[in-house]
């Protein structure tokens, strides 16, 4: 019984440094900055030739500075794919200048989508999450689907995500796929 144990003991260390030890995902991306100088100019064909499927033709009207505004879905997993809202401006010191404001106002858990209150209403009903509370009698559509965006040259990525973190993560993802040199840094 004495000898069982340490033998047990030293068993169980060595299967929890095994199991942390191989618990890294394959599918990791690298961090990415939340706002990349890029002289590159991005269209919607960039995206497409990557898997991007649009949704909808957002209305820019309103969207100051913007030239063209979609809804989309992307993935590397067709069966798991998450939203996007693709900005393009005339350049990327347009994107900044101008579209932060509204991609601020979208995003995280301040994000203002609730009808009549964004500067930009275009899209908003498309930004909402809905959640059931806990008795799951009534929906809660305040929260905003996406946690973060980044800005890369002239576009500005609007991601899916529950928070900041795994918005970003879903953005450098599909960055990466555009911008192949991006995951050799990472």
């Amino acid at each position: 019984m004495r000898l069982r144990l340490p033998i047990v003991i030293v068993l169980s260390f060595m299967l929890v440094a095994l199991t942390a030890c191989g618990s890294s995902s394959e599918s990791e991306v690298a961090a990415i900055a939340k706002i990349t100088p890029s002289e590159t100019i991005f269209s919607l064909t960039d995206l497409t030739a990557v898997g991007f499927k649009k949704g909808k033709t957002f209305d820019v009207e309103g969207l100051t500075g913007a030239t063209d505004a979609y809804l989309g879905y992307w993935g590397l997993d067709p069966y798991d794919r998450k939203d996007y809202e693709a900005r393009f401006y005339p350049s990327h010191a347009d994107a900044v200048e101008f579209g932060v404001i509204f991609a601020d106002e979208r995003t995280g858990p301040d994000a203002v989508i609730k009808s009549g209150e964004p500067m930009w209403e275009e899209g908003a009903k498309d930004a909402r999450a809905c959640t059931r509370s806990a008795g799951g009698d009534s929906s809660n559509c305040r929260i905003s689907k996406y946690g973060d965006y980044v800005i890369y040259g002239n576009m500005i990525l609007i991601c899916q995500g529950r928070d900041s973190s795994t918005s970003l993560e879903q953005c450098a993802a599909l960055l990466e796929q555009l911008v192949p040199e991006l995951a050799v840094k990472g």
